[in-house]
C-alpha cells in the first residue's frame, strides 16, 4: 500500500463521531459516473464511507445519500447529516473484508446542502 492510500495516525477531529448505517452514491465533483457506499459515521464536519473504488486523496466529491437509519440517531444528530454535501478526500485505506477489497473513505465537508 503506497503512503497516499494510507490512513492518518494522529486523532485530528474537533467534533464526536456518531456512527450510523446508510447507503450513499458518490461521484469526483463535475463527473457523471456514480459509485455506491456505506455510510458508517459523520459529525458535523465530515463523514466516514466504505466503497469498493480508490479514491485519490485531496480530491473534491459529491456525495449524496440514498438510504440511511434515523431510528437510532438523536435530534441533535440528524440536524447535522444531510442529503448532499461536497468534500475533499483526507484519508483512503485499503480494507480486505469477506475475500473482498474496500476502501474507507474520510471526507472534510467543503458545503452540505
Amino acid at each position: 500500500m503506497d503512503k497516499q492510500q494510507s490512513a492518518p495516525s494522529t486523532e485530528r477531529r474537533k467534533h464526536e463521531r456518531s456512527d450510523c448505517k446508510g447507503r450513499i452514491k458518490w461521484s469526483y465533483f463535475n463527473h457523471s459516473n456514480f459509485f455506491e457506499g456505506d455510510l458508517l459515521n459523520f459529525n458535523q464536519n465530515g463523514s466516514y464511507f466504505e466503497t469498493s473504488k480508490a479514491i485519490k486523496i485531496g480530491s473534491t466529491i459529491f456525495v449524496q445519500f440514498t438510504d440511511y437509519f434515523l431510528e437510532n440517531l438523536s435530534s441533535d444528530e440528524k440536524e447535522v447529516l444531510r442529503n448532499v454535501s461536497l468534500g475533499e478526500v483526507e484519508h483512503c485505506s485499503e480494507i480486505l473484508k469477506d475475500d473482498s477489497t474496500y476502501y474507507g473513505v474520510g471526507i472534510k465537508y467543503i458545503f452540505r446542502y
